[in-house]
């Protein structure tokens, strides 16, 4: 796409929008905001992921649409590493993680499992930094695994 002008030499792809004094304020500050819409059908969700590039990544959401009022499945934030590998041999100082969703047995920590009926419309909208300069090549994709499931069968609970 090509850039849209704004003030002075600031140049913002579509999408983008700024706030504070633009674009030579230490308050500057701009993001940019791909929304994507697809369908999926008969699927329980076990994991999804969302393709972000740190450290230009502020978040990535994926949400259910299939009752015309939005319900958010996952939300991926970075989080920066702090260093604690007492607690989390995962996480290093100075090194950025965009920790998945999983779904699951809730006792165990997970999200509660999704049911994904036949045609249902998902939204992603991935929020990227883009202050200095515009930001091309991003994407708002998820990779996402699962069970498909017959909705015509009746739902059995383990015991």
């Amino acid at each position: 796409e090509t850039p849209v002008s704004t003030k002075g030499d600031m140049h913002l792809t579509p999408g983008s929008s700024c706030t504070g004094n633009c674009p030579d304020g230490a308050d500057c500050e701009c993001v940019h905001t791909i929304t994507y819409h697809w369908k999926v059908d008969s699927l329980s969700v076990i994991y999804a992921g969302g393709h972000c590039h740190a450290p230009s990544c502020v978040s990535i959401e994926l949400w259910k649409n299939d009752t015309g009022t939005p319900e958010l499945l996952c939300l991926q934030t970075t989080k920066y590493g702090k260093g604690d590998t007492h607690h989390d041999k995962f996480d290093e100082a100075g090194y950025l993680v965009l920790p998945p969703c999983l779904f699951g047995d809730e006792a165990e920590g997970l999200y509660p499992p999704v049911y994904l009926p036949p045609n249902t419309p998902l939204i992603s909208v991935k929020r990227n930094r883009n202050t200095y300069s515009g930001h091309f090549g991003e994407m708002a994709s998820w990779q996402m695994r699962g069970v498909p499931f017959d909705p015509d069968a009746p739902l059995v609970k383990a015991a």
